[in-house]
């Protein structure tokens, strides 16, 4: 007997290793490592539904709280009383919510409008015109963009690519010489190379296959750097002597984790008196982090429907203008020439 307890003790413990190796194999970490790449932004919740919200909603103002009745169940006043006040705030409930669901359709609609009106249909010159039309432009633009589900319009890793691509082509025809992307997920950085292809291909759509533009992508905090005439040329590494645009790829580890390792990398040399309390300025944290990270845009362009930063590097948007369009969930070109020229008519007031 005392046999058998033991053996049967032994093989519970030798499934539980097994379970536990299970758990901690090559499956679990993939696992891991795709909801790490799914992962949503702090502030992004999901689309909640409108029908289940007011079904809740009425549920609960009609038929209350069983404390409720204990209160009100004394008088027919009491009764009245609460029927009456909780039809007040239904109807108050629905003509808010009537009110916002025409405000978003009618900005939905003045958003298809400017889509129309400023549709560039791929033709460098209409682009060249409204830029001329501004009295200045920035000199680096940074664009927030929203990874949609594979099963959305534009949506998925293919989608992300192709509005980087585009981004890309309006930087260049603007004149603008550098473009940071951010991206929460950091997701297209392992799809480097159908990056470029994809852009090289856009590129060749707006100025011909004979004059594609030389552009760089820079992935901050793997020191990567690839430049595209590399990829049309030869399979040499070589370094061209001019580059029509920078293109930095972000996420959101170049944000508060950056800032973090930095400074315990100055706290480890403070220790070590590799490094004088003193020197740790305002300046010298700014030269790192540009170094690390890359420098302050100008002109900050959200493309999502809400202004939500996402855990957006901080140090790198103190004296930037930031904009966005109510309601707007596409990356377009009306939202990024409308950006232009508000960038074009803002005063920027720099403090001391």
């Amino acid at each position: 007997m005392t046999t058998d307890r033991a053996q049967t003790r032994s093989e519970g413990n030798i499934a539980a290793e097994v379970d536990k190796v299970g758990s901690s194999g090559p499956l679990g970490t993939d696992l891991g490592q795709e909801q790490t790449e799914r992962q949503r932004p702090p502030n992004s919740d999901g689309t909640r539904s409108f029908i289940k919200d007011v079904s809740g909603l009425t549920r609960n103002l009609v038929h209350g709280d069983e404390k409720c009745w204990e209160t009100v169940s004394g008088s027919l006043l009491s009764i009245l009383t609460f029927y009456l006040s909780h039809t007040v705030l239904l109807g108050i409930f629905f003509c808010i919510s009537i009110y916002k669901n025409i405000e978003y359709i009618y900005r939905r609609i003045y958003l298809k409008f400017l889509t129309l009106a400023y549709y560039p249909n791929k033709t460098p010159q209409l682009i060249r015109d409204d830029v001329n039309k501004l009295t200045k432009l920035p000199k680096r633009v940074s664009c927030i963009l929203d990874l949609k589900d594979d099963d959305d319009e534009n949506g998925g890793v293919e989608g992300l690519i192709n509005d980087i691509s585009e981004l890309t082509a309006w930087s260049i025809l603007a004149g603008i010489p550098v473009l940071s992307v951010y991206e929460y997920t950091g997701i297209v950085q392992h799809h480097l190379p159908e990056l470029c292809r994809y852009i090289i291909k856009n590129l060749s759509v707006y100025f011909g296959t004979e004059s594609v533009p030389v552009f760089s992508i820079r992935i901050p905090h793997s020191n990567t750097v690839i430049y595209s005439n590399n990829l049309q040329q030869s399979p040499s590494f070589e370094i061209p002597a001019s580059i029509d645009l920078e293109i930095s790829l972000l996420s959101k580890i170049d944000g508060k984790p950056t800032i973090i390792e930095l400074t315990k990398s100055m706290c480890e040399l403070a220790v070590n008196k590799e490094l004088s309390i003193k020197d740790i300025t305002i300046d010298l944290i700014d030269e790192e982090l540009i170094e690390l990270v890359g420098v302050e845009p100008d002109l900050l362009i959200c493309f999502g429907p809400s202004l939500d930063l996402q855990d957006y590097p901080p140090w790198h948007i103190r004296l930037s203008e930031i904009f966005w369009e109510v309601d707007n969930q596409d990356v377009n070109y009306s939202i990024f020439i409308r950006a232009l020229q508000k960038y074009s008519n803002c005063k920027v007031n720099v403090g001391k």
